[in-house]
């Protein structure tokens, strides 16, 4: 099972809480190196202070965010992948086009859905039009059901649209950050996708192995107040290694 580690950035230019931007470049490279060190087999970058989200980012998210990811590329070497909140993919796809990112992730990539930052359209034909216009080779990881929403389709209504979205793999969450989808949910959309399957939130060592995914994202698990913990990294890395999946990334 691979394991990606999402790498919350600290408030960026705009945002209610922002700061500094040098430090927000540093936080973001430092744990990258300690993620990368750690076992992780990925990193996807994401605005996760930047709350309350626009559901489009605003241009001085992208462009901050554009210049991290590619410093944060240039000091590790694997995978890094880009998530732009609350469910701006096609910003996400410019930012892997021009820093060099091998993947994003698209919270909403079909059917509609009521979330706190408002109604969220669904945005695959957008993106498989956009990614073609950029000759953008990154793959779209797209959730099913994403926490911190209320869906209006069933969950066999998106795995019999996965296919016409051109998703290369879905995630599957719980209903909010830290708490895990339903083992067998996970299990039953793995049997009907063809694509590889994400554990997308509350992973723990612990509880990996009821789960039949192919990779996992793992985020304030292993994180100590904004630093990430390799003890907990590893732990993780650890568990995951000892079970299969066929992501590739």
């Amino acid at each position: 099972m691979k394991v990606i580690v999402s790498l919350h950035l600290k408030p960026l230019p705009g945002s209610p809480n922002f700061l500094n931007f040098e430090d927000c470049i540093d936080h973001a490279v430092r744990n990258a190196i300690l993620i990368e060190n750690c076992g992780a087999d990925a990193i996807i970058i994401e605005n996760f202070n930047d709350k309350p989200f626009f559901m489009k980012a605003p241009p001085e998210t992208i462009a901050s965010m554009s210049v991290i990811v590619r410093e944060v590329i240039r000091e590790v070497s694997i995978p890094v992948g880009v998530n732009v909140l609350r469910n701006d993919g096609v910003a996400a796809l410019a930012i892997a086009k021009a820093a060099g990112a091998k993947f994003v992730r698209v919270n909403q990539m079909i059917f509609p859905a009521a979330m706190p930052e408002g109604f969220a359209k669904p945005i695959a034909a957008k993106m498989a039009r956009y990614k073609r216009l950029l000759n953008c080779d990154a793959k779209i990881f797209a959730d099913i059901s994403v926490k911190h929403s209320v869906q209006l389709a069933k969950i066999e209504d998106f795995v019999d649209n996965i296919d016409r979205a051109y998703c290369d793999a879905v995630i599957v969450t719980g209903k909010k950050t830290g708490k895990p989808p339903e083992a067998s949910t996970l299990r039953k959309i793995k049997e009907l996708v063809d694509v590889p399957v994400i554990l997308g939130s509350g992973a723990t060592p612990e509880n990996l192995r009821k789960y039949e995914a192919d990779g996992v994202i793992v985020g304030t698990y292993v994180k100590e107040g904004e630093e990430y913990s390799c003890e907990k990294l590893k732990r993780v890395v650890s568990e995951a290694k000892k079970l299969g999946g066929e992501l590739d990334l």
